[in-house]
């Protein structure tokens, strides 16, 4: 029998999806009808493993009927949903979209604070070689309705997964996913069968909803429900009017936030803005740390201890961020950038009121914002990067989470790329895992070793572009290897404004 890993538990709470390679041979797939398939033992192994299983029950909160009896575990057990189907839409979104369908099937780390219930699952078997796009942690979007598959893919929030015969995707039901042209794809959903058993309404015996027959019609239309997609005056909902009011979705102002930069920075937890430094700006910042006072002012920051451990020339750690062998050249900062002299901090205090990035703070933070620091990372070549850290490694204070239809985050980071930033030529410089913003589950490898990790995404950008990216998105810095160019990038970060109201005039102490 299958076995889930730690590594394929924490990708599918990640990114809402994993590959499950070889489950079938080739011809064995072919060959396969669609309740074969909906019943392969490996497969429904994987399902109960990664969200099934038995769920402890807290106190009172179930009953299963027997007398004198609480129930201390609820079983969940995945049932098929629908029939099995073959996907034959190309380019778009398999998905159906709906509000009711999302909440049947969806994704909920609301409900208990221990656990996440996943109330659907999805599992797309390639008949024949296929390719799925997928859009990863879409499982957790908060902004609906998504983009199209194709602007998604343009926005750059979509990868393409590569499927031989017998190989099975399984994502949470939420998970956007599609078919690349010419895959050959078969479909099965399964739902959790105690949250929506899917049974008839009246059951149990001939007698078992008498009472119903009591009722006014009104009222016995209030607790049968009036069937999916449709009000109680029987008029089809749409779904802005079963989506909770949103301040997204009626700012009509014109300074009102994008709508799909809402939404990728939501579902990611970054967002890249090319081309914010102009050529002028950026030779004002270049030629300071050119300047005697900034050779001056450099220090170098090392790996900690707890990174390197026993091993003094970084043994053990992964080479994305260790130094160039034989060295320790660790990275260097001018800290406090802002609060140094004119004419060498000019270029950098202009990043305290730039426009395009301080719009987007508004709505990532709230409008009363305010900027906290300022330094300088120089990484001369072979120069060492930084291990993973932020969300899962930090307090509480690094949190995102989503109220009346907005983002809002403890801390903003915001990288502006003095020097191109290419992995060809063997820069390093930021890295990040997309969606970990809403991650449940901590890193399965070792710090040390943690960015090797595939789903670990190298930032890179020419000069001039401001990447920003909430504090809770686990990040970190690969060591620099271009002996032409160094690394400069500038880190400044912003914040609510929680500090202590200033005390009234004749009541200091």
């Amino acid at each position: 029998m299958t076995m889930a890993t730690e590594e394929q538990r924490w990708a599918f709470e990640l990114d809402g999806y994993i590959l499950l390679p070889h489950l079938l041979g080739a011809q064995e797939a072919a060959d396969a009808t669609p309740a074969a398939l909906a019943e392969q033992p490996d497969l429904l192994a994987v399902i109960n493993q990664l969200v099934g299983g038995e769920l402890p029950l807290w106190h009172r909160a179930a009953y299963d009927g027997t007398e004198g009896k609480e129930q201390e575990f609820h079983t969940i057990n995945y049932v098929l949903d629908r029939p099995p189907r073959r996907l034959i839409g190309e380019g778009q979104w398999v998905n159906d979209l709906t509000v009711d369908e999302q909440r049947r099937l969806g994704y909920d780390t609301t409900s208990r604070p221990d656990r996440v219930c996943v109330w659907g699952v999805r599992a797309l078997w390639a008949v024949g070689d296929s390719c799925v796009v997928v859009c990863p942690a879409s499982h957790k979007a908060n902004v609906q309705p998504p983009p199209s598959m194709a602007r998604a893919a343009e926005l750059g929030a979509t990868e393409r997964v590569q499927l031989r015969a017998g190989d099975c995707l399984l994502a949470v039901a939420t998970t956007l996913v599609g078919a690349a042209p010419g895959s050959s794809l078969q479909e099965c959903i399964f739902c959790d069968d105690s949250r929506y058993p899917g049974r008839a309404f009246r059951q149990g015996g001939p007698d078992a909803d008498s009472w119903l027959d009591d009722l006014s019609p009104a009222r016995r239309a209030l607790v049968a429900g009036p069937p999916r997609g449709l009000g109680h005056d029987g008029q089809p909902l749409s779904n802005e009017q079963q989506l909770e009011p949103s301040l997204l979705g009626v700012n009509t102002r014109p300074d009102a936030p994008d709508h799909e930069e809402v939404w990728f920075w939501d579902l990611r937890g970054y967002l890249v803005l090319p081309g914010v430094m102009d050529r002028q700006w950026l030779a004002q910042c270049n030629a300071a740390l050119d300047s005697p006072f900034a050779e001056a002012n450099r220090r170098p920051v090392g790996l900690s201890s707890s990174v390197v451990g026993e091993y003094p020339d970084y043994e053990g750690c992964s080479q994305l961020i260790a130094p160039a062998p034989g060295t320790r050249c660790n990275e260097e900062r001018i800290s406090q950038t802002w609060t140094h002299p004119s004419p060498f901090s000019d270029g950098f205090r202009r990043m305290i009121d730039n426009p395009l990035v301080n719009a987007r703070l508004k709505w990532m933070i709230d409008p009363g914002f305010v900027m906290t620091t300022c330094y300088t990372i120089v990484s001369r070549n072979g120069a060492a990067g930084q291990p993973l850290h932020g969300g899962w490694f930090y307090g509480a204070g690094h949190n995102y989470h989503f109220r009346d239809g907005q983002p809002r985050t403890e801390q903003v980071n915001i990288g502006w790329l003095l020097q191109d930033v290419e992995t060809a030529t063997g820069d390093g410089g930021l890295m990040l895992i997309p969606g970990s913003h809403k991650a449940r589950l901590p890193l399965p490898r070792p710090r040390q070793t943690s960015c090797d990790l595939p789903q670990v995404k190298h930032m890179q950008g020419a000069a001039g572009t401001v990447i920003m990216y909430t504090a809770s998105t686990t990040h970190g810095v690969r060591s620099w290897r271009n002996p032409n160019r160094e690394r400069r990038f500038v880190n400044t970060k912003a914040g609510p404004n929680i500090r202590r109201p200033e005390p009234e005039a004749g009541l200091e102490s």
